[in-house]
């Protein structure tokens, strides 16, 4: 989104969910975000962050609420109230493609290589969806991180970790980071997100108007 390619679930078709790593600027202040789906563009006019995240960085404050300007057409996946117990769970996030279409992959989270037989000064690199299907009662839950042993390398960021409840698709977490063995990733708590929305004007930068009434989620890249 903007200058910084990030992924995440967008909630009451306003609200674009996804880590705070990917708003957060070097100065630890968040900047303008752009969302484009077909050849619409949808602007921010408000983030919804912990800015503490900049100097004290952790999975537990790794999330983010991008604001649109205008709702965003597309089926939606509900904001989860509490984290499920029971069932199993989805970690959804966009990772990069080698030449040959197989997932690119490092040796460590800050190993980031080049396709094979990438040349030039400017080298694309596509992506495509990946993910994977857990156990809930594999999850490693605690205040301040979920752990899942999926191992989605850190381009996934941003990405959603759901269950396929009765009501619908819902969203229980964000994607925010990879252990170094790269076999599991760091998913921000549920509350963490509630937390941007219920105090919106504790978190609020740049904003407009923020309407927190609704908790409807759709994924987006």
């Amino acid at each position: 989104m903007g200058a910084r390619r990030a992924q995440g679930p967008i909630a009451g078709t306003r609200y674009v969910v996804t880590a705070a790593h990917c708003v957060l600027g070097r100065d630890g202040e968040p900047g303008p975000r752009t969302v484009v789906r077909a050849d619409a563009r949808f602007d921010a006019v408000a983030i919804l962050v912990d800015t503490a995240y900049a100097t004290h960085p952790s999975v537990r404050l790794d999330a983010a609420v991008l604001v649109l300007d205008r709702p965003l057409p597309g089926p939606s996946a509900r904001l989860g109230t509490d984290q499920p117990t029971h069932g199993t769970l989805s970690l959804i996030g966009y990772q990069p493609l080698d030449s040959d279409g197989t997932l690119l992959r490092g040796t460590n989270p800050h190993n980031r290589p080049l396709p094979k037989n990438a040349a030039g000064p400017v080298i694309e690199i596509q992506s495509a969806p990946a993910g994977c299907v857990v156990a809930i009662t594999e999850l490693r839950v605690s205040r301040d991180h979920v752990i899942v042993p999926c191992g989605l390398i850190p381009g996934a960021s941003g990405g959603g970790l759901y269950a396929n409840a009765p009501e619908g698709i819902t969203l229980v977490g964000i994607v925010s980071t990879v252990t170094n063995d790269l076999t599991a990733n760091g998913v921000v708590p549920l509350a963490s997100l509630h937390e941007l929305l219920t105090h919106t004007d504790a978190y609020s930068h740049d904003v407009n108007h923020i309407d927190a009434g609704s908790a409807n989620l759709v994924q987006r890249s």
